[in-house]
């Protein structure tokens, strides 16, 4: 009992859109830029409309440049669907600036 291919399409048009890359789906992933990849990977998931995302290090492998860029991007997406991000990651300041909580794990443990 999944979806068809007509209501396939306008979910993953409508995230498309959402996301800003309306015409990104006939394109091949090695056409698009690491920002593309990202935002794509995100509207691959965001398509099945989950009330939690976890995000395992999102900026890790992006530049500088970028990973501020996609801080602002995965901001407005979180607030844009209403989805809750579980944010994993090493960097303090990063953590700081796209939480509304912070939890600290030292040693498999929450403090």
């Amino acid at each position: 009992a999944g979806l068809r291919k007509p209501e396939i399409a306008r979910k993953v048009g409508d995230v498309l859109e959402r996301i800003g890359l309306p015409e990104i789906g006939t394109r091949k992933i090695d056409e698009l830029s690491g920002g593309q990849k990202q935002r794509v990977a995100i509207a691959r998931c965001m398509v099945l409309e989950p009330d939690v995302l976890l995000l395992d290090e999102p900026l890790g492998a992006l530049d500088l440049k970028l990973r501020e860029h996609m801080k602002i991007e995965l901001k407005q997406l979180q607030h844009q669907f209403g989805t809750t991000f579980v944010y994993i990651t090493h960097d303090q300041s990063e953590a700081l600036v796209m939480s509304d909580r912070v939890a600290v794990m030292n040693a498999g443990r929450f403090e």
